[in-house]
């Protein structure tokens, strides 16, 4: 396949690749064969990943998960150039994630070899800012070391056998797909601005009418409900990671009332704010026993 691949950052058990694809005239790429287990994000166009007798629907908010050892095509069903984000882990973090997730039907079944999930507002916003964090060099190992653990967490946790959704077809994809980039993009890279639909709408050049049906069609919630998922994570990782106050925490968000913060954080995380970051640390604190 004609594609730019660039590898962003290499860890010890991960790499993280771009992957925007070139190809303008080809339709179903040769065969290819994987080695290595992936997990891929996919961010712009739309594409058939092909495998054995089924062929898996790719577009923005879903993630693509590949097990080692297979042979796949992929068919290209959109104008707009695929684009992804390739988790690639090495054989031996391969073979440990196998000891603790192992016990899954995806890992069990030999003959499932890859799958495709939706992804959520909270995972789609985690790889949003490990990238942020690759590309700033704002990042320390361990902080992204961590927030991949959470990701393969997350994806993993989720794996279904896959099935299309059949409100999203060809016709709707096709006019409306760069719409959803659009919107999920602003949402994003605004999340802490006090936000009106329409505004967003205007950004992705619909009406607030039909931007409401169609983004809650392709992410299955409202845009308010989307961001406010966004500033939930944005805080949640400022509390993991940082020695903030948890006002500033608030307001760095997006949140402009502490009350109305603390609320929906222990609505979403089953604990205040404060209390959260004193469980997080004491479970950092607890020494580590070894057999």
């Amino acid at each position: 396949m004609d594609a730019d691949i660039h590898t962003l950052y290499e860890s010890d058990f991960y790499r993280i690749m771009d992957f925007r694809c070139r190809c303008t005239d080809c339709r179903t790429s040769k065969p290819e064969y994987n080695l290595t287990f992936c997990i891929s994000f996919v961010r712009k166009g739309n594409f058939l990943f092909n495998v054995f007798r089924q062929s898996l629907d790719s577009y923005n908010g879903c993630v693509l998960v590949t097990k080692p050892g297979y042979e796949r095509t992929v068919t290209h069903t959109h104008t707009v150039p695929d684009e992804c984000t390739i988790f690639e882990f090495k054989k031996d973090f391969f073979s440990e994630l196998l000891e603790h997730y192992g016990g899954i039907p995806f890992f069990k079944d030999n003959d499932w070899d890859s799958t495709l999930i939706k992804t959520s507002a909270e995972t789609e916003f985690l790889h949003f800012q490990i990238i942020r964090l690759i590309l700033s060099r704002a990042g320390s190992k361990l902080q992204l070391d961590n927030m991949v653990m959470e990701v393969i967490e997350k994806v993993l946790q989720n794996i279904t056998a896959y099935k299309p959704d059949h409100r999203i077809n060809a016709r709707l994809k096709q006019n409306h797909l760069i719409t959803i980039e659009l919107a999920k993009e602003y949402l994003t890279h605004h999340f802490t601005d006090d936000i009106s639909l329409m505004q967003i709408a205007a950004h992705c050049f619909v009406s607030p009418f039909h931007f409401s049906r169609l983004f809650k069609t392709f992410t299955g919630e409202s845009p308010h409900q989307y961001l406010l998922t966004i500033r939930l994570k944005n805080a949640e990782l400022l509390l993991r990671n940082t020695s903030q106050p948890v006002a500033d925490i608030a307001f760095a968000s997006g949140f402009n009332s502490i009350e109305h913060f603390t609320a929906a954080f222990k609505q979403k995380y089953n604990a205040p704010p404060t209390v959260y970051r004193q469980q997080y640390d004491k479970v950092l604190s607890k020494p580590t026993i070894l057999g």
